[in-house]
């Protein structure tokens, strides 16, 4: 690792750098599932006092050992999809809300809801008529958060889902869309849900707002950055204290537990900048994160040059970082050398694959 300017990270935790110089060659992702369970163990002791429920939105984050911390340490997860519910098949009984962005097995949910508290989250007419004919399930319908929303029925169509579900539709679920960093944001979501319900004749037993909580603190507020605690606690007063109130984050649990690395491929100069193409691939392995070279601080006097990683495939916006490296330090970017990257979200082992001979990164995990 080289020491760096702007666009760098400083640090890694041991574990994680470790993890990285045993690697063999090829792409790879670390995970820090160690800060994971210690950001889930703070938000559940924030949102407990609250009355509030915390569930892991599984697609931000999809595997194995997370969905078992989630079990242990959280109040449930957020599924979709048959891989995600297949993941949490083997779980110990929790809470598990299944949203339905198309076709689901209703077999799986039903099996599910036999070792499971399930939540099934409609928002169409046949959505309804499977999931309200699963027994042991209690059946939601996905709320749009306004006009602009992508997902769910707008308030004056939930009237008329409510009634045809005969009963069944006793939840609400809001899509969380932007990300909210002030807790005015998530008291006013609450607030309109909680007028939709009562203007469609729904009998509220459960309310879950999403996700996009990660711009909140989980530990002290900084500027124009609000906790954690007081965004729940907003949210919780704008909903009786009869409803459950739900939310299922995703990128929460691994902000700052994603790592990516890769080795040098080619060294050159492109337009008189140096350039460095690795292994690694931003369209490949790094979708939905922002990487930052991971390198020591440099002096003050180091004369330092600006340096682009470029991804291994064809495609000309594959570019991973930019970064100030000092220029004496360059030699330690050759080729075979090996680069490590902070900021990667759980998301990247999602959308992690190969493509036209660039393999799919392995995905390692510490503790």
């Amino acid at each position: 690792m080289v020491p760096g300017g702007a666009g760098v990270s400083r640090a890694a935790p041991p574990a994680v750098l470790r993890a990285a110089a045993a690697l063999p060659p090829g792409p790879a992702l670390v995970f820090d599932v160690g800060l994971v369970k210690r950001r889930m163990i703070a938000a559940r002791a924030q949102a407990r006092p609250q009355g509030v429920e915390l569930l892991l939105a599984l697609k931000a984050v999809p595997l194995a050992v997370v969905a078992e911390l989630a079990a242990r340490h959280l109040d449930g997860l957020d599924l979709a999809g048959p891989e995600e519910q297949a993941l949490a098949a083997e779980l110990p009984p929790t809470a598990l809300s299944l949203t339905w962005p198309g076709d689901v097995e209703i077999g799986r949910v039903r099996a599910l809801a036999t070792r499971h508290h399930v939540t099934v989250v409609v928002e169409t007419a046949a959505q309804l008529a499977a999931a309200a004919a699963t027994p042991g399930v209690l059946v939601a319908a996905r709320l749009a958060d306004g006009p602009g929303s992508r997902f769910g029925v707008m308030p004056d169509a939930l009237p008329a889902l409510v009634a045809a579900g005969g009963g069944r539709v006793r939840a609400l679920h809001v899509h969380g869309g932007a990300l909210a960093t002030a807790p005015a944001v998530l008291a006013e979501r609450a607030r309109r849900a909680c007028d939709a319900a009562a203007a469609a004749d729904l009998p509220l037993e459960q309310l879950d707002l999403g996700g996009s909580l990660h711009g909140f603190a989980l530990e002290h507020a900084t500027a124009g950055r609000a906790t954690l605690a007081a965004a729940l606690a907003a949210a919780r007063a704008a909903v009786p204290a009869a409803v459950r109130l739900v939310f299922e984050p995703g990128r929460l649990w691994t902000e700052d537990a994603g790592f990516a690395v890769g080795r040098v491929l080619a060294a050159r100069e492109v337009d008189g900048q140096p350039v460095r193409v690795l292994d690694l691939s931003r369209l490949c392995h790094l979708r939905w994160s922002t990487p930052r070279l991971v390198a020591p601080p440099p002096r003050a006097a180091d004369e330092r040059v600006a340096v682009r990683f470029w991804g291994a495939t064809c495609c000309e916006d594959d570019v991973i970082a930019d970064a100030w490296v000092p220029a004496e330090h360059l030699a330690a970017l050759e080729v075979g050398a090996r680069v490590l990257f902070a900021g990667v979200s759980g998301y990247a082992a999602g959308w992690n694959r190969a493509f036209a001979g660039v393999p799919a990164a392995r995905v390692e995990t510490v503790a």
